[in-house]
Parts: C-alpha cells; sequence; structure tokens
C-alpha cells in the first residue's frame, strides 16, 4: 500500500456513511412531529431506530469476508438510495409506513458503517493515518452539517413556499434531493473504492462481560450520559413548541442552522480541545472535568428556559455551549468503552463504542417524550440537569477506589 495516495475516498466513503446515520438519528424525530405524532411516541419510535447500532456487535459475526467487502459497501449503498428515493414517492402512506423505512435506512446504515470502517482500517494500514483520519471527521461532519443543517433548512423553505400542500410534500422533495446527492456519493464510490491488498484485522471474539469490572465501569457510563439522553430529543422538542406552550417557537430554518451547523461545528470543536487536554494532562485527571463538562450541557437550556432566546444569533449561542460542552464531555467515555470492552482504539475507533453508547442513550431517549408530556420545559429541564451530580459523585469515588488499588 502506498502511503502518499489521494485521500478523496475517505470523504465520499464516510460521506455516504453518515448521511443515513444522521437521518435516522436527527432528522427523524421531526419528521415524526411534523407528521402529527405525538411527543411520546415520536422520542419512542425515533429511540427504537437505534436498536440496529446497538446490535453491531452481533452484525460483526455475519459480515462478509475481506474480498467481499467493498462489492457489499456498494451494495448496501444502492439498497440504501432505493430506499430513500421510495421513502419519497410514498411519504403520504401514513406514519407507521414513515417508520419502517426509517428502520430500514437504519439497520443498512449500522451494516454499511461496521464494513465502511473495516474497510478504512485495512486501506489505511500503511498509509498516513492522522491525514486519513482528519479527511474522515471532516466529511463525517460535513455530510451532518448536509442533512441536519441544509436539509432541514430547506424543508422549512419548502414548506413555506408549499404552504398549500401537506407537510409530507415539502419533506418528500427533501429526501428526492438527499437521493440524488446520496446517489452521486455511491457513484463515487465505485469509482474510487478498490480491493485494499493488506489482510483483513482479525474480529474481536471477547465479549465485554469477559472483562473484569465491566458491570460498574458500564453503569458509571450509563450514569454519565443519562443528562445527555434525557436532553437528546427533549431540546428539539423545545425549540421547536410554540411560546404559548413554553417552547422557543422556532422555525426549521432556525433549527437547521442553530443545531444543524453551529451545534456541529461546536461539537467538533469540544472533542477536539478535549482530547488534546487529555493528551496534555492525562486521561485520568481530566475524568472528573471532563465528566462535569458533560453534565452541564443540560443547564444550557434550563437558562434558556428563564431567558428565551430572541434571534437567531442568540439561539445559535445557547447551542454552541451546550454542544461544545457535550464534545467536551463525551472525551471522558472513551476510556470507560476500553476498558468494558478490552480494546484500545485503533485506527478508527473503538468497535463497541458506538453500541454502547447507543444501549447507554436509548432508554432515556425513549423515556424524555414521556416525561415532557407530564411536566413543563423549566421542570423537565431541571430535573435533567439534577441528574448529573449523580454521575460526579460515581466518578470521584471511582477515581478514589482505583488510587488505592493503585
Amino acid at each position: 500500500m502506498k502511503s502518499n495516495e489521494g485521500g478523496l475516498w475517505t470523504i465520499t466513503l464516510f460521506a455516504t456513511n453518515e448521511i443515513p446515520s444522521v437521518v435516522v438519528t436527527f432528522v427523524a424525530l421531526i419528521m415524526f412531529l411534523q407528521m402529527g405524532m405525538g411527543v411520546a411516541m415520536s422520542t419512542l419510535f425515533a429511540a427504537l431506530l437505534l436498536l440496529p447500532w446497538v446490535g453491531q456487535p452481533l452484525m460483526r459475526r455475519f459480515m462478509p469476508g475481506a474480498e467481499g467487502g467493498r462489492m457489499w459497501l456498494h451494495m448496501v449503498e444502492a439498497m440504501i438510495a432505493t430506499i430513500l428515493l421510495t421513502f419519497a414517492l410514498t411519504m403520504d402512506y401514513g406514519k407507521c409506513w414513515c417508520v419502517v423505512m426509517l428502520m430500514a435506512i437504519s439497520i443498512l446504515s449500522a451494516w454499511h458503517d461496521l464494513q465502511a470502517r473495516r474497510y478504512y482500517k485495512r486501506r489505511t494500514m500503511y498509509a498516513r493515518e492522522s491525514y486519513h483520519g482528519l479527511l474522515r471527521t471532516l466529511s463525517s461532519q460535513m455530510a451532518t452539517v448536509l442533512t441536519y443543517g441544509l436539509m432541514i433548512m430547506a424543508v422549512g423553505v419548502l414548506q413555506i413556499y408549499f404552504r398549500q400542500r401537506a407537510v409530507t410534500y415539502s419533506w418528500a422533495l427533501g429526501c428526492y434531493i438527499l437521493a440524488g446527492v446520496y446517489l452521486l456519493l455511491t457513484m463515487a464510490n465505485v469509482l474510487l473504492l478498490r480491493t485494499p491488498g493488506n489482510p483483513a484485522s482479525p474480529m474481536p471474539q471477547r465479549w465485554p462481560w469477559q472483562h473484569v469490572g465491566w458491570a460498574w465501569q458500564s453503569v458509571l457510563l450509563a450514569m454519565m450520559l443519562l443528562p445527555q439522553g434525557l436532553m437528546f430529543y427533549s431540546r428539539t422538542i423545545f425549540l421547536l413548541a410554540r411560546p404559548q406552550y413554553g417552547g422557543v417557537g422556532c422555525t426549521l430554518q432556525e433549527i437547521g442552522f442553530a443545531q444543524g451547523t453551529i451545534g456541529v461545528i461546536a461539537f467538533l470543536l469540544g472533542v477536539a480541545m478535549g482530547r488534546s487536554m487529555q493528551y496534555r494532562y492525562g486521561e485520568e485527571s481530566m475524568r472528573l472535568p471532563l465528566t462535569i463538562c458533560l453534565g452541564l450541557s443540560p443547564m444550557v437550556y434550563l437558562t434558556m428556559t428563564q431567558y428565551i432566546p430572541d434571534g437567531l444569533w442568540t439561539l445559535s449561542a445557547y447551542t454552541f455551549m451546550a454542544q461544545l460542552l457535550f464534545g467536551l464531555g463525551l472525551n471522558a467515555c472513551r476510556k470507560y468503552i476500553e476498558n468494558i470492552s478490552g480494546e484500545r482504539y485503533q485506527n478508527v475507533v473503538n468497535p463497541l463504542y458506538i453500541p454502547v453508547i447507543s444501549l447507554c442513550l436509548l432508554l432515556p431517549m425513549a423515556l424524555s417524550g414521556f416525561l415532557l408530556e407530564r411536566m413543563s420545559y423549566e421542570h423537565f429541564f431541571l430535573m435533567d440537569a439534577l441528574c448529573a451530580p449523580i454521575a460526579w459523585i460515581g466518578i470521584l469515588l471511582f477515581s478514589i477506589v482505583m488510587r488505592k488499588r493503585a
């Protein structure tokens, strides 16, 4: 493998990898709400779309061999593009059909994610990992901005232009555009991806529960992510809700710009800053401060319930701060996932990173809608913020125990 090969394939590969995952993770909730689904049912079905990602460790057992990996990538990408196009054509079939289509995209997206990371790991084994890693991160975040930012803003504009038509008409047009972009990226992958010459890395044979201390570290991780899980969907619902119901009353254009663009940039910046601080001061010394950052993120939305943003830039400033804290705090989770799985981060990420994070977030995400229907936004975000000190105490006790053992 030549180390000086271009990185265009990295951009197209991870753009096609990220677009469908953003659709099922972020866009699906807004789509459910606009189609008339209740808050509780919207968060429940949106959270259930994460189940294929939780099941990734099982999918790994059925992945094709190294020789057929590239062809499987092309096949799955073609299937995702076809489903997006079919979804756009059949948008009027009802809410249940919408859930079925999005679940199909989620399953294929989770499978594509595994295969794409495996292909990337093999092809960059002797290449410049830092260079390709930077391209991978940037392409993934650009795809997020395209899907969660630009697409949501475009759908909002279309709803104004076609105000006489049903909401599904604008969403169908948005899916047509997204399917076209995805098809172009798929065709680019057919031209750019080639069979790598490196042997496939062996798949891990050990499960998390085969490692010492996995149970209590899993509990700590779940406590750390509890505030984020409760806030994951509730923040969007709060921003979309009308002022007479205690919400902000944002338009789709404002959501797409603030959360889908500014929020993505802030999250990326927070992750980079957190890793830099861990590298400089050590993971152990930064564990509690980063965990505190993770828990402070809901405080931003609690503040927003008292001081409603009066414009797009104020809303963007709130979102920037919340996502910056989230990106900083997410770095604290990495060491726990390494301890749970018994595997270091290599090339891409730890193979259990996404499944473990998804599992910890799934239950609070599903329950957040039921809680929102029974309490005000102010009380909900106050409860969410009060969950954070539980994780701080747990991390502090964990650090004390580990120091005594050492």
